[in-house]
């Protein structure tokens, strides 16, 4: 059957990869030249750890798996290095350790670890810590690589046809299939459609959209000048146990408060290991538009101070900043699907784990696709 891919970023790419190895023929659209939002402006990481028990854990271990799959396929600079989450004093260890004991920890690969474990593991680690939680689960790709290698690899096969520069301005069904038109009347049918918007919340999918229980969120991060001394772990500072929801049913009230620049913008440190040596840092999120059209300064400084602590030494300094906007469900569950018509559907929602799990998600739909 011919499938249609409304969007280019990670979730539609999936969506187009895992339908060419089911077997259908796949017409991918993106309305830009290349993929230029919120998958090209993230970590790039594979995040289990911070999952929520059950349904949320379970999608992200397999999304995990096949990860790992399609990397060792294409060129995406797939790395299962895994993160440290660092504990500076000893109420984060003691949380930590609580993480260490959860019933799930073996499926996160969760490892508690002492200071001189930690530096064992990277002695480029120097600063004030107490210890670690380690997630050997964890992983990374690299946003710079990952379409072009994806790219690569879908055009290695004829069922794939990648259709750049069209912004689709309308939808609808008829007895012939689904169809998407561009502003000049140009049309792209196919027997399915999977329409993968991202943030993309208004224009032709504004009429489906309207009642969903979808929010933007808007983030900025950065990135680093490289740095001297290799780095094999993904790095988490312990505010990111406050924000994920594996960890809420933990003594979070026993640690510190906040930085106040930290509290305002849910600040969390992650930091992101690069191949060219670079550091991905980062984030910030906002919930309530208008969003900013402002870098702003002091969030960085905030995490080039935690980097300095950690790694005993001056953060390296930012050579780039950006910001960006993802979109989140607002009522718990893991992803927005509606079908818009017989064989079509619209899938958004990922939030902040949409890169993690995009690949599961994408099998879900295809695997409820007429075989």
């Amino acid at each position: 059957m011919k499938a249609v891919v409304v969007g280019g970023g990670i979730i539609g790419t999936m969506h187009a990869l895992l339908a060419i190895e089911a077997g259908h023929e796949v017409v991918q659209i993106e309305r830009d030249p290349r993929p230029l939002s919120a998958s090209i402006r993230n970590f790039g990481l594979v995040w289990v750890s911070g999952r929520a028990v059950g349904p949320e854990l379970e999608i992200a271990l397999r999304a995990r798996q096949l990860w790992e799959e399609i990397g060792n396929r294409s060129k995406i600079g797939f790395r299962t290095q895994g993160s440290l989450t660092i504990a500076q004093n000893e109420s984060e260890f003691e949380v930590m350790k609580a993480a260490a004991l959860m019933p799930d920890a073996h499926s996160r690969g969760f490892k508690l670890l002492d200071r001189n474990q930690v530096q064992a593991m990277e002695p480029v680690l120097q600063g004030k810590f107490v210890g670690a939680l380690q997630c050997t689960q964890d992983a990374a790709v690299e946003p710079s690589l990952l379409f072009s290698g994806l790219r690569e690899y879908l055009s290695s096969s004829p069922l794939y046809t990648w259709k750049p520069n069209f912004e689709v301005v309308d939808f609808y069904h008829d007895e012939t299939g689904n169809h998407v038109t561009d502003i000049n009347g140009n049309k792209v049918s196919g027997d399915l459609m999977v329409i993968c918007p991202g943030s993309a919340h208004q224009g032709f999918l504004a009429e489906f959209l309207e009642a969903a229980p979808l929010r933007r969120v808007h983030l900025q991060m950065g990135a680093t000048v490289p740095f001297g001394a290799s780095l094999n772990h993904s790095i988490a500072d312990a505010d990111s146990m406050r924000y994920y929801p594996a960890f809420k049913d933990l003594p979070l009230d026993t640690l510190a408060p906040q930085e106040p620049i930290a509290a305002a913008y849910k600040m969390q440190l992650l930091l992101v290991p690069r191949l060219d040596r670079t550091f991905t840092i980062g984030d910030t999120h906002e919930y309530e538009e208008p969003f900013t059209h402002e870098i702003l300064e002091a969030p960085y400084d905030h995490l080039r101070s935690v980097i300095s602590a950690i790694f005993g030494t001056p953060a390296p300094a930012i050579a780039r900043r950006w910001s960006g906007n993802y979109s989140q469900m607002t009522n718990g569950e893991l992803y927005y699907r509606r079908e818009l018509a017989p064989g079509a559907v619209v899938v958004t929602g990922g939030g902040g784990r949409g890169n993690t799990i995009s690949p599961a998600i994408a099998e879900e739909t295809i695997n409820a696709w007429p075989q």
